[in-house]
């Protein structure tokens, strides 16, 4: 995935990042129980967001275990499983699959195309459970393609069908909250795009791969308002919400995590945002 969603580790607590980890953990045993070893390396904290956003909403019931790590052999972890940990594992292939797909397709990776095979089947297994969260990612990264491969495609277009996109992946279910966690997430998918675009700007103004910032003949130090602006509404339908639970660690990652990668890159070090 893009590794963008993640918290600031220096704003966190020991008892906030031991729990963010075990969440973490929690999600690479889903993927291993449903899916198996190879599947595991799809792993990423993006999807453990999305593990921790819906479980600090619905407040399901949390399993606690300690185990051993072949990753960490001289110490024992903790994990910490709620009913989103195998949902976020079901949408973690199904991202990862396409990922693959689209690095085969941009830059002809081999190792993508591979990988993207060896998904294939798990992914199959994932639509079969969530077909209504699959079809919207389908159907958006495949208008995307297409529209990427437009002269004349506006640049909104694009950033909008990356929100529709990652919009019902948040939607775990058809409830009082699904249209505040559709527009959560439809403001989450428009930052991942313009983010990403922001970090492959100068990779890919060499390449000539298609890349908004450079169709808007922008910088990324000038989209700065821009993407502050799609973080701050998607904050904004957080603040909204009645969560309790872990809101000073998710509060970490929207205003703060979220910026680590473009602060080091462009800025070449920590800048405060909001």
């Amino acid at each position: 995935m893009f590794g963008y969603i993640i918290c600031n580790q220096k704003g966190l607590s020991e008892e906030e990042m031991a729990r963010y980890k075990a969440f973490y953990c929690g999600l690479c045993r889903s993927l291993k129980k449903e899916f198996g070893q190879l599947e595991r390396f799809t792993l990423n904290f993006d999807m453990t967001f999305l593990v921790l956003f819906l479980a600090a909403l619905y407040e399901p019931e949390e399993e606690k275990s300690d185990f051993r790590c072949v990753c960490h052999p001289f110490h024992k972890r903790q994990q910490l499983k709620t009913v989103f940990s195998d949902y976020a594992a079901d949408m973690t292939i199904a991202l990862s699959y396409f990922k693959c797909k689209d690095n085969w397709e941009d830059d002809h990776k081999y190792t993508s195309r591979v990988y993207g095979e060896l998904l294939k089947k798990s992914y199959d297994t994932v639509r079969e459970r969530y077909p209504r969260q699959c079809s919207a990612i389908e159907e958006s990264l495949s208008a995307l393609s297409r529209l990427e491969k437009q002269p004349e495609a506006m640049v909104d277009e694009a950033v909008n069908l990356s929100g529709r996109m990652l919009m019902e992946v948040f939607v775990y279910k058809e409830d009082f909250w699904s249209e505040s966690l559709r527009h959560f997430g439809y403001e989450l998918g428009r930052f991942i795009y313009l983010m990403d675009a922001a970090i492959d700007y100068e990779d890919d103004k060499k390449t000539g791969n298609y890349n908004p910032i450079l169709k808007m003949e922008s910088t990324p130090e000038k989209i700065e308002p821009m993407l502050d602006m799609i973080i701050g509404n998607a904050a904004a339908i957080f603040e909204q919400l009645p969560i309790v639970q872990d809101e000073h660690l998710i509060r970490n990652i929207l205003y703060g995590g979220v910026w680590q990668k473009y602060n080091a890159k462009i800025h070449g070090k920590e800048k405060s945002h909001g």
